[in-house]
């Protein structure tokens, strides 16, 4: 009986110290949610006062949504860019994880330098790419046209044609290197034996790679990707400090579809229901990334 109760005391204290997370939670997350979904049923036009500007539409947002060609755009847009920047951004860290992992001199300086793209803030990032992008007096398109590499400038987000490419080429520099410490993190836990067994038995590097290296990170990989397609769906401020959207929506992902709706158009119900259609998005591959995680706890 005193056991039963002590153990009551102990989790009813457990709770007050969950208490403040939970208040913060719900302040922070569940308020916001529940705000945007009640918002994503109401004509909700921010110039207009009450009752005028705000009333009750049912699926009238979603439907109009669905229906705006701007929205489909976005949505072609993101699902290239998620495709394209995942996977170059796992490719890449996944080579740099491998090369780092490797004993050389230097290692630790490049370990180092390796964190730079990831820790440069947006802001500044976005301005260093966009004098390098520059027609005019930019690093690459000079470095082009001396090697000749390319005839004339080219813009690199001035052009409808290439300008999501060039964003997305940001995108993957600035990611890549979380990706490479996630995934060295991975291999330095894999142990040595393993590799020096496979060499007596004449293993090659990429039989070494394909029978020990693989199998041991595919857990570590899966949550990496499971993240990298969460955040990506996210993005936001390199896209839109890069081009703001354009030109002629050719970068305009859902995010900045989703501020434009809001901010330019002050159509804040329908870009609530843009909003809880990406959120429904980000909430699937959110459960498949805990999935993962408690299958990787037990």
């Amino acid at each position: 009986m005193i056991k039963t109760r002590r153990l009551g005391e102990n989790a009813l204290a457990g709770y007050w110290f969950v208490l403040p997370l939970i208040l913060v939670m719900v302040f922070f997350l569940a308020y916001p949610i529940a705000k945007a979904a009640i918002m994503s049923v109401q004509y909700w036009y921010m110039p207009k006062p009450k009752p005028e500007g705000h009333y009750f539409v049912g699926l009238e947002n979603y439907i109009s949504v669905f229906k705006d060609s701007s929205f489909t755009n976005a949505l072609v847009v993101t699902g290239v860019y998620i495709v394209v920047t995942v996977i170059a951004r796992f490719g890449i860290g996944l080579i740099a994880a491998v090369l780092l992992n490797t004993k050389f001199r230097g290692r630790g300086v490049a370990r180092a330098l390796l964190i730079i793209p990831w820790a440069t803030p947006e802001v500044v990032a976005c301005l260093v790419w966009i004098l390098m992008y520059d027609k005019d007096f930019g690093i690459i398109n000079y470095l082009g046209m001396n090697f000749n590499l390319i005839s004339q400038p080219v813009g690199f987000i001035t052009d409808p044609a290439i300008a999501l490419w060039g964003a997305m080429a940001v995108g993957i520099w600035k990611g890549f290197p979380f990706v490479a410490i996630m995934l060295l993190a991975g291999l330095q836990s894999i142990p040595g034996e393993l590799y020096e067994a496979a060499r007596v038995d004449g293993a090659k590097p990429w039989e070494q790679f394909r029978m020990i290296t693989w199998p041991l990170l595919k857990p570590v990989t899966i949550i990496v990707f499971l993240l990298l397609i969460i955040w990506t769906v996210k993005d936001f401020g390199i896209v839109y400090l890069l081009a703001r959207g354009g030109p002629s929506q050719s970068t305009e992902m859902l995010t900045i579809f989703i501020y434009h709706t809001s901010f330019k158009y002050f159509d804040f119900g329908e870009a609530a229901a843009a909003g809880m259609i990406m959120l429904l998005f980000c909430a699937i591959f959110t459960y498949f990334y805990l999935k993962m995680l408690n299958r990787e706890e037990y």
